[in-house]
């Protein structure tokens, strides 16, 4: 913060970003009750579910807040809220479309306004997920004015379709288990599989850095961004994958809490591999 001794009227800034935040977790969590309304008064499934909603929200505005000062005080409050906005809708529209395009049996969020936590989990692994795709795109066109909201629509439907993708194999690798773990609220493999979601997310993330070194095509930007995040994504799965299967012995298969100490390495490799990437 050496801003801060140069010029103290920087401070304006940081107070209007932090009003705009304000504003914009306040939003997301009326929305969010309105979306997932519990039918029970006091439901902990809804209360979970718009926690992660509000957690998404100011991971995706870190993208955006992290970057420079706009030039006035009204252009600093117009482009977090604008962008806040933006991630508002599109984190709940992409809740909507793993809800009924992804996993339609289930109706993700008729089970959370019923009082299941599992099925809120799962809704909140996919909003982080998105979010955290979300952020990078906005790291990304907030250093080129070029792609501005392009780059952040793009980068939400890379995000939709690879999820989607992660999530329809983990349905298949698991024979329908998962879905069964979710009308029987069993807490450990829905934990397994939200780190799963998170973990895939963060790998995903890592194609900005090669994107990232093509600003000035972008075209060729957005196909390096959409290939490598193939790539990572396998990679992510692969790796996992193999570590698991090392790493934790067979015959403890089902021992108690097995599920997330999975989800702990799956996640484990969704913080490595942006790591590895960046060098």
């Amino acid at each position: 913060m050496s801003w801060l001794l140069n010029d103290s009227s920087y401070i304006l800034f940081l107070l209007v970003d932090l009003f705009a935040v304000f504003t914009l977790v306040g939003a997301m969590r009326l929305l969010s009750r309105v979306i997932v309304a519990p039918v029970d008064k006091h439901s902990e499934a809804t209360n979970i579910e718009t926690a992660f909603a509000v957690i998404a929200l100011m991971l995706a505005l870190t993208g955006i807040t992290s970057g420079e000062f706009s030039l006035t005080l009204f252009d600093e409050w117009l482009v977090v809220t604008i962008y806040g906005l933006l991630a508002i809708a599109l984190l709940r529209f992409g809740g909507i479309i793993q809800d009924k395009l992804v996993l339609p049996s289930l109706n993700l969020s008729s089970a959370t306004q019923h009082g299941n936590i599992t099925a809120a989990y799962i809704t909140g692994g996919h909003l982080i997920g998105t979010a955290i795709v979300i952020r990078a795109a906005m790291e990304w066109s907030s250093s080129n004015n070029n792609l501005g909201f392009f780059a952040l629509f793009f980068g939400f439907v890379i995000s939709q379709l690879l999820l989607a993708v992660e999530m329809r194999l983990r349905l298949i690798w698991t024979s329908g288990t998962l879905l069964k773990s979710i009308k029987e609220s069993n807490r450990s493999a829905i934990l397994k599989a939200t780190m799963q979601h998170i973990g895939a997310a963060l790998a995903i993330s890592t194609s900005t850095h090669f994107a990232s070194n093509l600003d000035a095509q972008w075209q060729l930007a957005l196909i390096a961004w959409f290939l490598s995040s193939v790539v990572f994504l396998i990679l992510y799965l692969g790796l996992s994958e193999l570590c698991v299967r090392l790493i934790l012995p067979k015959n403890e298969a089902y021992e108690g809490g097995r599920g997330v100490l999975e989800g702990a390495i799956y996640l484990g490799w969704g913080f490595i591999l942006p790591a590895l990437a960046s060098y």
